[in-house]
């Protein structure tokens, strides 16, 4: 599939991303999101199927435009915000391992 054609499937999954964040944080209520029998996800909301490729390239699409905003705001530069929220999300991990529980990473 061609990347225009790819782009308007990825946009609506990126709605759904931030729609399913906003339901999890108490913002609207959590979409329908089934899976295929062919692997692909129905996101009930938009009425699009999506593959595994397109919905990571509407997360990341989605992270890139919340790291640019948070940049934005704290004056920061991408790099700072980026490598700053890495370093959260390795402590969270090494948080966890030190508590008992199994790093994500080591999960799969």
């Amino acid at each position: 599939m061609s990347a225009d054609r790819r782009r308007p499937a990825e946009r609506r999954a990126g709605a759904q991303l931030v729609a399913g964040a906003g339901a999890e944080l108490g913002c609207g209520e959590a979409a329908e999101v089934r899976v295929l029998p062919d692997g692909r996800l129905w996101l009930a909301d938009v009425g699009a199927a999506v593959s595994a490729i397109e919905l990571y390239r509407a997360a990341r699409g989605v992270l890139a435009a919340q790291l640019l905003a948070m940049a934005q705001v704290t004056g920061q530069s991408v790099e700072e915000v980026t490598f700053g929220w890495l370093v959260s999300l390795q402590m969270d991990d090494v948080l966890a391992a030190w508590e008992g529980g199994t790093p994500e990473s080591d999960a799969a």
